[in-house]
């Protein structure tokens, strides 16, 4: 009897500590997944039209902005300077065409872009912009693509899907992850309706558009890649992000899982570093700024580290005394001059 009596009370003590076990993993379970939404859900949701810049086009365009975004920034007066007193009247492109086209693999979703053509026999550049709300309306965008023209190169700017005049397809981004395609998809509408070849289409990404290196691994046609302030290494940037929302970075891998569950793929499936391994001859440019508050050097200098282990060329300009995005404002001559050389010394040779 005294036997049994033991073991019923130890049987009794496991059953609890057991269901004590499970309500702990539960509340954990509940927690992890909660603060992944709090944080993802911020981070990733579907900021669509062009807000403020909606009237921008590429003939008649400007700089406008509230400029509330940069107060909380380092150096925010200086920062809204350089863009407010900016002259873009001679970065107006007298004519442009209206395009639509679908991601690769794709026909369901239509995509928004504009394509400047100011000569039939050179090579072209496709744009891709960054995060939240963002599109080929946005001034940096269109300024880039004033100076590919006035450098006799022809363009191709766009909005991703969930963006700008393309069509919303869902309520969260994928940081590149499904983005990729729509950039094939722009780089096949060329290739099938305007008659390029591979190696006559480059590409250019700012910021978290750097998911489109993505692309660039992918597609061997696309002969050159300019890459600004881009996010190439995703580990990194959600630790960036962390920080920039006020979060510990120890909520690093519930913001990945539950970010990843939003968007319906894993966010960290294809890494932009591919770029690196996959570019072989085919020549790219990083230029960020040393102290960008955004999005860490740390990127760029991984990237080309990375490069150069594989024998790619690569070639950088890390700008001092500038902010996120900043160098194609507060050093325009040097950015322009840059931006020419290297996609006509680049895709002429391809």
């Amino acid at each position: 009897m005294s036997n049994a009596l033991e073991r019923w009370k130890s049987l009794t003590k496991n059953t609890k500590i057991s269901a004590l076990a499970i309500v702990g993993i539960m509340i954990f379970s509940v927690g992890y997944v909660g603060i992944g939404y709090v944080i993802a859900s911020q981070a990733l949701a579907v900021n669509p039209g062009c807000g403020m810049w909606s009237e921008n086009t590429p003939s008649d365009w400007d700089v406008d902005d509230d400029w509330e975004s940069f107060e909380p920034w380092p150096d925010a007066e200086e920062r809204v300077e350089i863009r407010r007193d900016f002259d873009a009247s001679p970065y107006q492109m007298s004519s442009y065409e209206e395009v639509t086209f679908s991601p690769r693999d794709n026909s369901d979703i239509t995509l928004s872009g504009w394509y400047v053509e100011v000569d039939p026999d050179a090579p072209v550049v496709i744009q891709t912009h960054g995060m939240p709300m963002n599109g080929k309306c946005k001034p940096e965008m269109l300024l880039m693509q004033g100076y590919l023209a006035e450098g006799g190169i022809n363009s191709l700017s766009f909005d991703l899907r969930n963006y700008g005049d393309s069509e919303v397809v869902g309520d969260y981004i994928a940081v590149g992850q499904k983005e990729y395609k729509d950039l094939l998809g722009a780089y096949d509408w060329l290739i099938s309706e305007k008659g390029y070849q591979p190696g006559e289409v480059g590409m250019t990404a700012i910021s978290a558009g750097g998911g489109a290196a993505i692309a660039f691994a992918e597609e061997p046609g696309i002969g050159a890649m300019w890459l600004d302030s881009a996010v190439l290494d995703f580990p990194l940037v959600v630790k960036n992000e962390l920080g920039r929302l006020g979060f510990p970075t120890i909520f690093t891998g519930p913001a990945t899982t539950v970010g990843g569950w939003l968007a319906g793929v894993s966010l960290d499936a294809r890494s932009p570093m591919e770029a690196a391994d996959d570019a072989g001859e085919r020549e790219v440019f990083l230029t960020h700024a040393i102290d960008d508050p955004r999005v860490s050097v740390v990127h760029s200098e991984r990237f080309e580290a990375r490069m150069l282990e594989n024998g790619g060329d690569v070639t950088t300009w890390y700008v001092e005394d500038r902010g996120h995005v900043d160098a194609i404002w507060g050093e325009s001559d040097e950015y322009k001059s840059n931006l020419i050389s290297f996609f006509t010394e680049s895709l002429n040779d391809s």
